[in-house]
């Protein structure tokens, strides 16, 4: 009874440690814009135009809240360290001393002063020690990442200064694959093409969520046995 109620203790603490914990992130509006104020609609009785619908003759930049904007994200990221560390110590230390004092250097207290000299050196205390360390250490770490797609997005907010906050995901499931991506962002009118579209890098507090879930992103993430000796191994 007691062996298995250790194995059932061993076995939770185990899974305990193979939990990691899924980073997230905000996708909240920013705080530092403005909201525009949007008038309320009127109704123009008799008219065949109305001030709040597209207008003939404005650039097409000058969108609305709702309007739907594409997003080429072409996005890539690299990094290149290395560090190194050499580290040495060496000390030496030498303790002497005897019970006896010297004496002078007359016949009589020569004598003296030789057995004195013996003794010491029987019951005199000496020792010496020495030591040293060194610690060297290398650690070299390189990594590139591309990531380029296309999403479109939807115009949340209108700031006074005529920025828009713009957000988008897109969610795929595919043979049991299931991928997540959710953009969003704040874009200038200036910057939208005549097509309708703006890159990744033109857009301010830019955030990118890619997510995998399914058999691909079993095989890519590191197992929880592995994780957990990298996390008690001592050397």
């Amino acid at each position: 009874m007691k062996n298995s109620i250790l194995i059932l203790i061993i076995a939770v603490f185990f899974t305990a440690c193979g939990i990691t914990e899924k980073q997230e992130i905000s996708f909240n509006k920013p705080k530092i814009q403005i909201p525009k104020k949007q008038p309320a609609p009127k109704n123009n009785k008799g008219s065949l135009y109305s001030m709040q619908g597209a207008s003939l003759f404005a650039d097409k930049k000058d969108l609305q809240v709702g309007d739907i904007i594409q997003i080429n994200i072409s996005e890539s990221l690299s990094s290149d360290s290395t560090n190194s560390r050499e580290l040495s110590s060496s000390r030496d230390s030498n303790l002497g001393g005897g019970i006896l004092a010297s004496t002078g250097t007359n016949s009589l207290n020569g004598t003296v002063s030789s057995l004195a000299n013996k003794l010491n050196g029987t019951l005199g205390v000496g020792f010496s020690t020495n030591s040293s360390s060194s610690d060297s250490g290398e650690a070299t770490s390189s990594f590139d990442e591309t990531f380029e797609t296309v999403i479109s997005a939807i115009i949340e907010e209108t700031y006074q200064n005529g920025n828009y906050f713009i957000k988008g995901s897109k969610e795929l499931l595919i043979d049991g694959q299931k991928q997540e991506i959710i953009v969003s962002g704040v874009i200038r009118p200036y910057d939208i093409t005549s097509d309708n579209s703006i890159e990744s890098s033109q857009m301010a507090n830019l955030k990118v969520l890619y997510d995998k879930e399914g058999e691909e992103a079993d095989i890519m993430e590191t197992p929880w046995g592995t994780k957990i000796i990298r996390a008690i191994w001592p050397f």
